[in-house]
């Protein structure tokens, strides 16, 4: 009975010290401060503070201060909450597409459009081996995906079956100037918790639209008189606000289209055409949709042979994956454009885009 009653206090006393022990720790882990929602590690308090500065700049984002989880953005007059940092994301449109792999980890994307993957597509390597998407919402739900962006032509009835699904879509306009492809990609980047890739970026834009000021500058005496050309049943060109106006202005050339008063991207009479009698002549159309055809038609047509840039060849087939994006890519175009101008096979100091 003796050893009985000895096992009893010995068993009493383990449960007592085991009990006090997990007071101790409940009561420790009650007063610990709460954690902090994560923040992007890699941002420095310094950058933090610039880049609320430059946060503020973009009316989307509701608090420019806050980096941490959740965020918040306004978009198109409704409020989005995204809780944590995007894993699985989609886009619809090739802008975003290339936006998107200028700052994240290609880990976080899940799908891409088909253009993506075309020959001669800015981020042909970068999507290789990632699912295509189209206007099957199947094709987009199968992936599950936390995010998908989409950009102001997206169909509401492709949207509409993604959000009753229950994913978020968020659709975002892209901008024509250089400033704002610089906001698309903060903003971008903000929601996907990928600021400190944007800052890399940014930063590698501005240099590379320095280099093409300075360039403009140092030729400004001698530059030209330029304009787009592209042939679908009529002769279209792009004028002011337009993609291709803004990529012309990079370099220092004065757009002709601008310049009689086409808005945006438009049809021309051949007589107009004649009249404004370019120097130099860029098609913007592929090689695939007849830009070569368009540009031999050109020189074959009689009635164009007294216009400046045929009659001296200054034709140009350009790259239309540089001319007609709606991202930062649209640099590479004025790069190109200002080799055609002071015949250059290379800009020292202009950097390509991984």
């Amino acid at each position: 009975m003796k050893k009985i009653n000895t096992l009893i206090v010995l068993i009493f006393l383990l449960v007592s010290l085991i009990f006090l022990s997990c007071s101790v720790s409940v009561k420790e882990n009650l007063l610990e401060k709460p954690k902090s929602l994560d923040k992007e590690t890699t941002i420095s308090q310094q950058n933090e503070n610039e880049l609320s500065i430059m946060l503020a700049e973009i009316e989307e984002i509701v608090d420019p201060n806050n980096i941490s989880w959740p965020r918040i953005v306004n978009i198109n007059d409704i409020e989005i909450v995204i809780y944590d940092k995007p894993k699985r994301i989609v886009t619809v449109s090739l802008g975003h597409d290339e936006i998107l792999f200028g700052i994240a980890n290609k880990d976080q994307i899940v799908g891409t459009t088909s253009f993506a993957h075309e020959e001669g597509s800015n981020i042909k390597d970068k999507s290789k081996g990632l699912p295509t998407v189209s206007n099957d919402p199947e094709s987009i739900i199968v992936l599950d995906p936390d995010i998908v962006f989409a950009d102001p032509f997206t169909s509401m009835e492709l949207i509409d079956v993604l959000k009753d699904f229950g994913i978020k879509v968020i659709q975002t306009k892209l901008n024509n100037s250089m400033d704002g492809r610089k906001k698309d990609i903060l903003l971008m980047s903000y929601m996907t918790g990928n600021l400190s890739e944007a800052i890399k970026l940014i930063n590698l834009i501005d240099r590379n639209v320095e280099t093409l000021e300075n360039l403009a500058q140092e030729n400004k005496e001698s530059t030209k008189k330029v304009m787009t050309l592209s042939w679908w049943d009529a002769y279209w060109t792009s004028g002011k606000g337009s993609t291709e106006d803004s990529i012309i202005s990079l370099t220092g050339a004065i757009n002709l289209s601008t310049l009689n008063g086409v808005q945006s991207n438009a049809t021309i009479d051949k007589e107009l055409l004649i009249a404004m009698n370019p120097e130099i002549i860029l098609i913007t159309q592929s090689v695939n949709w007849g830009g070569n055809d368009f540009f031999n038609q050109l020189f074959k047509d009689d009635s164009l042979s007294n216009i400046d840039a045929i009659k001296n060849k200054e034709v140009y087939l350009v790259n239309p994956n540089w001319w007609s994006t709606l991202s930062y890519w649209n640099t590479k175009g004025s790069e190109e454009l200002a080799k055609i101008l002071w015949d250059l096979q290379e800009i020292p100091y202009f950097e390509d885009y991984q």
